[in-house]
């Protein structure tokens, strides 16, 4: 491919990208075309492709375009739903990522994430919980009578049923400490005194929101500039 990108199709430049044709610079430019000409809801059918492709390696490549589109587009909603159930963990934190970015929320969309925030990818479950603790008022409230309700819950399959009542309480509690921990970070309560009520969530889960609290901070303290 030629230094002049704009000039190419876009499937040419997903296939030089694909080939991994693309170096440096030009590789930059050419994905930045790309996501341009999607935000502007040019040749989307190769970005809904992507995602529902049934190589998985397509369909990393395409969540990480959904990922740095950023922003709402018109049209990718049906394609995008399925990642909330795809079996590669960056596809379902890239559903998360698009709800977020897209602002977009209905039962549909809120009984995926409700999934997501049963997920046991600590990467998924704590981008949902950013996600709860940024929403509005009204999806909030939506979204935690449809947690509270069982939807998003995973269906154990044991022949004793002892064994599912175990996984489906724990898997419950699993919710509510995910609900709890954002409701808690909404009402502006600092994540140090949260960790301390609930011992059973992962570590990782309350320093990742922590350290997403504390970015302003280490920017002034480092001197970089505010964006």
């Amino acid at each position: 491919m030629a230094e002049n990108v704009p000039e190419y199709s876009t499937e040419d430049i997903i296939k030089s990208l694909i080939r991994n044709d693309l170096d440096g610079d030009l590789r930059y430019r050419a994905e930045q075309d790309l996501l341009k000409r999607w935000r502007l809801g040019f040749d989307l059918s190769f970005l809904v492709e992507l995602i529902q492709s049934e190589r998985s390696r397509d369909r990393l490549r395409g969540a990480y375009y959904l990922g740095e589109l950023g922003e709402a587009i018109d049209g990718l909603k049906a394609s995008v739903m399925p990642l909330a159930d795809d079996p590669l963990s960056d596809c379902r934190r890239a559903f998360v990522g698009y709800a977020t970015n897209s602002g977009c929320y209905d039962e549909a969309i809120g009984a995926g994430l409700a999934k997501c925030l049963h997920d046991l990818d600590l990467y998924v479950r704590v981008t949902t919980i950013k996600w709860a603790v940024n929403a509005s008022d009204e999806t909030f409230e939506a979204f935690s009578q449809l947690v509270n309700s069982g939807v998003g819950s995973r269906k154990p399959t044991f022949q004793n049923p002892l064994s599912n009542d175990f996984w489906n309480e724990a898997d419950l509690k699993r919710a509510m400490r995910g609900l709890d921990i954002a409701r808690r970070i909404r009402l502006k309560e600092k994540i140090q005194d949260i960790r301390k009520d609930f011992p059973e969530e992962d570590s990782f889960v309350l320093d990742n929101l922590h350290f997403s609290q504390t970015r302003h901070e280490r920017l002034v303290k480092g001197g970089y500039e505010i964006r």
